[in-house]
């Protein structure tokens, strides 16, 4: 069978290309918006700890969340709002709302410990501060992922780790005393 004029019939090894470079970009795209979302993670519940003395691991854990949510919400609109491509409007709300899913991601290794504290199988003070060291052991793992899929070397992939986690120290630092 012949393609149809005009349309280029790519080999199995070219298909195969294609596929991986298109999972890569996706990849990459996911692993950059997870460290932004941790980012705002660590941010808020670093802020939190330091502003509101009273809460519970529950509460901290409710702001996470709606946090993320009202990001991701905001990412969406955002892209939607700024896309003047082809399609329906619920169609191109659905392709944002799964390119922006990565920012949701840090509730999961940092709503842990919340959830741990706010059940009692730690205490509270425990629980934020393990948050706060899961978010940066975040940051250096998403980095150094980063850093791999891009092709750097062993140095340059753990220069990017250290990088993303004191990036992670500093806002906490900053939240902490200022």
């Amino acid at each position: 069978m012949t393609p149809k004029r005009g349309i280029r019939s790519l080999s199995g090894m070219e298909a195969g290309t294609a596929r991986a470079n298109r999972w890569r970009h996706r990849f990459l795209s996911h692993t950059s918006r997870a460290v932004y979302g941790t980012i705002v993670a660590t941010a808020v519940i670093a802020g939190t700890n330091v502003a509101i003395t009273d809460w519970d691991s529950g509460e901290f854990l409710a702001t996470l969340i709606v946090t993320l949510v009202v990001l991701w919400f905001a990412e969406i609109y955002s892209e939607v709002l700024g896309d003047r491509g082809s399609g329906s409007l619920w169609r191109r709300i659905r392709r944002a709302a799964g390119e922006h899913g990565p920012v949701l991601e840090p509730v999961v290794p940092l709503g842990i410990p919340l959830l741990l504290g706010t059940v009692g199988v730690i205490d509270e003070a425990t629980a934020v501060l393990l948050t706060l060291v899961v978010a940066v052991l975040a940051l250096a793992t998403w980095g150094g992922i980063a850093a791999r899929q891009r092709g750097a070397s062993g140095l340059m992939t753990t220069g990017a780790a250290v990088t993303s986690a004191l990036l992670g120290v500093i806002i906490i630092i900053l939240k902490t005393f200022h």
